[in-house]
């Protein structure tokens, strides 16, 4: 393949074997590869390359020539190298066009192509145009005994591989999509090889994120994804520097809109921090997002009407809620929708990720929040085994008076939520109570053949046999891999175990009397 440095040495030798002066269409064709395009596009891209050449001169009217005198001999010919395009200065060598630039990713040897580079594409972008790829090594990677070294292997670029990308990339900005992955690792290779790599950087996810509203730490495909593109070549550095480069390409337009035309202000731009979100439209502000508990905890966002719409767990809810608020959030159609129609929101503290996720089935079960989103936990593997059918006893957070403790019991059958029971006192005995409405469910929902023609002894609707589980799906495998690491602190009743109501009755009962006199299990507050 030829390199940028070897297409001067090959114009120079041809026009002078030539002798005569050649179009910038018939250049660009022989070196380029670039086919019917017309004679000023060709011009500008081949101006980066023969601008700093010594001898090579430009005239509107013959084309490309060497020049007959000695360079620098003649003012009048340093007036007749009219070669770069607007918005190039020949001084620095350095693009002032945000269309002239070098699209670089790279695979290293670590996991997932991170650490130190083994294989770096470069995608030359003069004037909008693409140009030709260059791959260093300089070998086939479609080529299994081409292919970058193993992960283990710790090697990278060989130095003489690395002067060749450092001469091809020349002062052309650097356009890759993460810094700290593509760029930063190839730098310390450079720098340890003692060569140097100064080009300026510039970096499309800093720019998604910016621009678009995308996660900082988005990948590549995203960003294709929220500028409408299809994916470019194979899934490797090949592909990426073909994403990176459309990508730029594409977000040039929005950049110009903000007044972003030259490098030094794109540079300066891409450093920014992102905008902080406008929350004037909502009924709480920035600082009470960044008052909320760090806490394990259930959220729950609400729309003008009052209606919930959304309801989630979280492990901190600080972290999790303010996430929703932030400029990037509505980079996905849910984030989108949230902001939208969300006026409030509440929270609610547990215990536990347990009860937090206990709690969010129940409040789903009795909300139907529009915006939710469920597993589908069928699919998902049960490690505690083929028992589905648990009751967990939770301790209420508050007090119904003085020196009363009370509980709150969640039943699942066939690993889904079924509902709630709330205000348990283990001794409570009243006629029509919460614990006559327990009874009544335990032989409902879990033994339909003890009651009489499909009901149970406390009335409600008839069992019939292949009816659908009630209740709403949850993530099992949280809940039971919960169950099985902390089964003896918890206080959780195996229905399966029971012969019949009464003895899951009287089990729970038990349960009941631990979760008031034990404040210190886990799921207990």
């Amino acid at each position: 393949m030829i390199k940028i440095p070897a297409i001067q040495t090959d114009i120079v030798t041809h026009l002078r074997s030539a002798g005569r002066p050649e179009t910038s269409r018939a250049l660009a064709a022989r070196f380029l590869r670039i086919q019917h395009g017309d004679e000023e596009t060709c011009r500008r891209l081949l101006a980066p390359f023969l601008a700093a050449v010594p001898g090579i001169v430009h005239r509107a009217e013959e084309g490309w020539s060497l020049a007959k005198t000695a360079p620098g001999a003649s003012d009048t010919t340093a007036r007749e190298i009219d070669t770069a395009p607007e918005g190039f200065e020949n001084g620095r060598g350095i693009s002032q066009s945000l269309r002239d630039f070098v699209a670089l990713a790279s695979e290293g040897t670590g996991p997932g192509g991170s650490g130190v580079p083994a294989a770096v594409t470069l995608l030359p972008v003069v004037a909008g145009e693409e140009c030709q790829e260059e791959h260093f090594p300089d070998r086939d990677l479609d080529d299994e005994d081409a292919r970058p070294p193993d992960a283990g292997s710790g090697s990278g670029l060989s130095p003489s591989a690395l002067q060749e990308l450092v001469q091809t990339v020349g002062d052309l900005p650097v356009v890759c999509h993460r810094v700290a992955r593509e760029v930063e690792p190839l730098r310390r290779l450079c720098a340890q090889a003692g060569i140097p790599f100064q080009a300026p950087v510039i970096s499309v996810a800093k720019l998604g994120h910016l621009l678009l509203g995308l996660k900082s730490n988005h990948a590549a495909a995203d960003l294709a994804q929220a500028l409408g593109m299809d994916s470019r070549g194979p899934d490797d550095c090949r592909g990426r520097a073909r994403i990176v480069a459309e990508s730029f390409l594409r977000l040039v337009p929005q950049l110009q809109e903000r007044g972003i035309d030259t490098l030094d202000a794109l540079l300066e731009y891409q450093d920014m921090p992102a905008l902080p979100l406008d929350l004037s439209a909502y009924d709480f502000t920035a600082e009470d997002l960044k008052t909320l508990p760090a806490g394990p905890g259930v959220y729950r966002f609400i729309d003008r009407e009052g209606q919930v719409i959304y309801v989630g767990k979280a492990k901190n809810l600080r972290a999790r809620v303010g996430s929703y608020f932030t400029p990037s959030a509505g980079g996905a159609a849910k984030g989108r929708a949230i902001l939208d129609q969300t006026r409030r929101f509440l929270v609610t503290r547990v215990a536990s990720e347990l009860e937090a996720n206990l709690l969010e089935a129940a409040l789903i079960a009795e909300h139907h929040p529009r915006l939710n989103r469920q597993f589908d936990v069928h699919e998902r593997p049960a490690p505690y085994g083929p028992r589905l059918n648990l009751v967990v006893v939770l301790r209420d957070a508050g007090l119904p008076a003085p020196g009363v403790t009370t509980c709150t019991l969640h039943l699942l059958r066939g690993g889904r939520y079924l509902r709630r029971l709330g205000g348990l006192a283990s001794d409570a005995e009243a006629p029509g109570g919460a614990w006559e409405t327990v009874r009544s469910l335990i032989a409902r929902l879990y033994f339909p053949s003890s009651t009489e023609d499909g009901r149970a002894a406390g009335g409600g609707e008839p069992v019939t046999a292949g009816r659908p589980d009630e209740g709403v799906d949850i993530d099992w495998q949280l809940v039971s891999s919960f169950v099985r690491k902390y089964r003896d602190e918890i206080n959780v009743l195996d229905v399966d175990e029971c012969a019949s109501p009464a003895e899951a009755e009287q089990r729970l009962r038990v349960l009941a009397r631990a979760v008031e006199a034990g404040p210190g299990r886990i799921v207990a507050r």
